[in-house]
């Protein structure tokens, strides 16, 4: 399990990470789900390449461009999860290609 370090100041502490199972996406226009994660994963580090997409994390996620967070084209960002979750990619009509690889961290 991840854990969130603070030294006495209430500063983050960088802390090592193990990287588990990735799974890498073609973004298309119609929202995609990954496999759920492992029943010890309570973080995933999410990149995006190519092109901009949005995202949704939950036990059966849906991704839409309207309402779902977007990340930026050669981003990587670390999101906190459920065990069992999934998160869901869909890029807009403006991307021409997307990818999008999610990593759990164990």
């Amino acid at each position: 399990m991840s854990v969130v370090i603070k030294d006495s100041n209430g500063q983050l502490v960088p802390t090592v990470v193990k990287l588990g199972t990735s799974q890498t996406f073609t973004v298309t226009n119609s929202s995609v789900a990954s496999t759920a994660f492992g029943p010890f994963t309570t973080m995933v580090r999410v990149s995006c390449s190519l092109g901009h997409c949005h995202f949704a994390f939950g036990t059966a996620p849906v991704a839409t461009v309207s309402t779902s967070p977007m990340m930026p084209n050669n981003f990587s960002e670390m999101f906190a999860v459920n065990p069992g979750d999934k998160i869901a990619v869909i890029k807009d009509a403006t991307v021409t290609a997307s990818t999008v690889t999610v990593t759990e961290i164990i």
